[in-house]
């Protein structure tokens, strides 16, 4: 449960991006442009208090090193499978050691407590 701000603000974050590239996408037409800007701060403010009341109960090294690997991994199969722009090798490479990261301090977590 208390994984629960943090996995908000993840999704928030994706969202406050994909806003954000929906935005530049729609650069000829100034109230899609800036409509879709907007929408993406929002989701940057929901995204800031989500992650700020998951550091209630994560701690913030941890909570940090979790939710940007999780963001990037989210962003890049946004890129793919949203936007679909290209996934290359290495990148998939990078994407699988960013798990195994996300893994290790998930598991490491199992046996701490807030301090």
């Amino acid at each position: 449960m208390k994984f629960v701000y943090l996995y908000s603000a993840l999704i928030a974050n994706i969202l406050t991006n994909v806003g954000f590239k929906m935005s530049a996408l729609n650069n000829d037409t100034p109230s899609k442009k800036w409509g879709y800007l907007a929408i993406g701060l929002v989701f940057g403010l929901i995204n800031s208090v989500l992650f700020t009341e998951s550091l209630r109960f994560i701690r913030f090294g941890e909570a940090s090193a979790i939710f940007f690997a999780l963001t990037v991994i989210g962003l890049y199969g946004t890129a793919y499978f949203v936007f679909h722009e290209s996934v290359n090798p290495i990148g998939l490479v990078g994407v699988v050691l960013i798990t195994a990261g996300v893994l290790i301090i998930s598991y490491s977590m199992q046996d701490s407590t807030m301090g």
